[in-house]
C-alpha cells in the first residue's frame, strides 16, 4: 500500500458498531483509499484488520455499497505487480453526505454549502484554504495548485502539479 495510514490515523477511527446510532449520511469518513476508478471510504475499524465503510469499484455506482473490507487485503493488492492501493494523504475527516462520490452512488443531494476547505501544502507544509466556490486551492508560498476535486475526492484526476499519477 502506498502511504499506509499511521497508527495515529487508525486510532481515530470509530470502533465497529460504535456509530450504529448515527444515520449513514452523517457517519464520519476517516480514511479514503483509491486506485484508478476504485474508492474505499473507511467509517469504522475493529482495530486489527476489518474496516466498515463504503466501496465504489471501477466507478460502478449502481453496485457501490456499504460493507466490510480487509485492511490486509487492500494493503497487498498489486495491479500488474506494480500499482498499489493509495491512502489519500490529503483526506479530511467529514461526514459521508459531504463526499460527492458517495452522494452520487447513494442518490443523495450534495449539500450546497461545502464551507472552507483547509489543508497542509505538500511542499511547504503551510496551511492553505479555499471557499467552496473555487475549484482549486493555491499555496501563496510555493504557488502550487491543488484541484478541489482531489480534496473532495470527486475524481481520480489527482493533483494538478503531478504529485499523483
Amino acid at each position: 500500500m502506498f502511504n499506509k495510514p499511521t497508527k495515529e490515523q487508525l486510532s481515530l477511527i470509530s470502533a465497529l458498531y460504535e456509530t450504529e446510532h448515527i444515520p449513514l449520511k452523517d457517519k464520519p469518513v476517516y480514511l479514503h483509499f483509491q486506485i484508478g476508478a476504485s474508492d474505499w471510504y473507511v467509517m469504522e475499524f475493529d482495530g486489527n484488520d476489518t474496516f466498515w465503510g463504503f466501496a465504489i469499484l471501477n466507478s460502478d455506482y449502481e453496485m457501490a455499497e456499504f460493507g466490510y473490507f480487509s485492511f490486509h487485503e487492500l494493503a497487498n493488492i498489486r495491479v500488474k505487480g506494480v500499482f498499489e492501493i493509495e491512502n489519500d494523504s490529503f483526506w479530511q475527516i467529514r461526514p459521508a453526505c459531504r463526499i460527492e462520490r458517495i452522494c452520487e452512488a447513494q442518490g443523495w443531494t450534495l449539500p450546497e454549502d461545502q464551507g472552507i476547505l483547509e489543508m497542509e501544502c505538500p511542499c511547504c507544509k503551510k496551511i492553505v484554504s479555499s471557499d467552496s466556490t473555487s475549484n482549486k486551492i493555491q499555496c501563496n508560498e510555493c504557488k502550487i495548485i491543488i484541484l478541489q476535486r482531489h480534496i473532495n475526492s470527486t475524481s481520480s484526476e489527482g493533483l494538478a502539479h503531478g504529485l499523483y499519477s
